[in-house]
């Protein structure tokens, strides 16, 4: 099985638990989305005692959950063998490879699920169903601005190098995408990043992979894309370069 190595989501997690900011709330967030987490399964015909198993199309998958006081049912998210052996000392357990996207997808689809636990005999922090929706609609993925509407554009004082590696590496990979700006943009005393998208006119088609990969680089800044073939688009990148020009 992958190597998981999240010391620094446990690290800041604790930070959290001493000092209750927006800001150390929101690092925790961003690295949740970084994060690759062992999901507990029970594989069909897995070897007693663990082991590895090739798990194919047909291979038969029991998520393990726990199920709360209150009724409340969670998958698991270790960060670490020794959280998982907190939680099964008795024999090796069989883990999945989980990212927070793989826990969204899989308890926004079951209704009987209602998020998942990160380490529930250590840090013991949980992101309800409500909350992975919360996460996931930061993101809008298309900027509509009515006419007339005030607003403000310019360049990030705090540049996002992280998300705009991101960006850069996935436009590469995106033959459509020509050119990408990225702003600061405050509409209605909301502040959010805004990307804009020059390219073959499909844009839109590529809106939900921009988003999905912006994600854990945002640190609960919203996010806006929007594309350059319109009076919007064109207005707002007047004076400002690409991050981002296809090779």
């Amino acid at each position: 099985m992958e190597e998981t190595n999240n010391n620094k989501l446990i690290e800041l997690i604790n930070q959290m638990k001493e000092e209750k900011t927006l800001e150390l709330q929101n690092k925790v967030i961003s690295e949740v989305l970084k994060s690759r987490f062992m999901c507990p399964v029970i594989l069909e015909d897995a070897p007693k005692g663990g082991g590895k198993v090739n798990i194919n199309k047909d291979t038969k998958i029991q998520l393990c959950i726990i199920k709360t006081t209150d009724g409340k049912n969670y998958l698991i998210a270790f960060t670490s063998d020794k959280e998982v052996n907190k939680w099964q000392k008795q024999q090796k357990q069989q883990s999945l490879i989980y990212t927070f996207e793989d826990y969204a997808m899989v308890t926004t689809k079951n209704a009987n699920l209602d998020g998942f636990i990160i380490d529930p005999k250590g840090c013991n922090l949980v992101f309800t169903k409500e909350m992975i929706n919360e996460i996931k609609n930061g993101i809008t993925t298309e900027s509509v601005v009515e006419k007339d509407t005030e607003i403000e554009i310019g360049i990030p004082k705090d540049y996002p190098e992280e998300l705009v590696n991101k960006l850069k590496d996935l436009f590469s990979n995106i033959p459509a995408i020509k050119k990408a700006y990225l702003q600061l943009m405050v509409k209605d005393n909301v502040m959010s990043y805004l990307v804009i998208i020059d390219s073959d006119g499909n844009e839109k088609e590529y809106y939900n992979t921009i988003a999905s990969a912006s994600l854990p680089f945002l640190n609960g800044m919203p996010l806006n894309l929007a594309a350059l073939d319109n009076e919007f688009g064109k207005k707002a990148v007047e004076n400002f370069e690409p991050f981002y020009i296809k090779e």
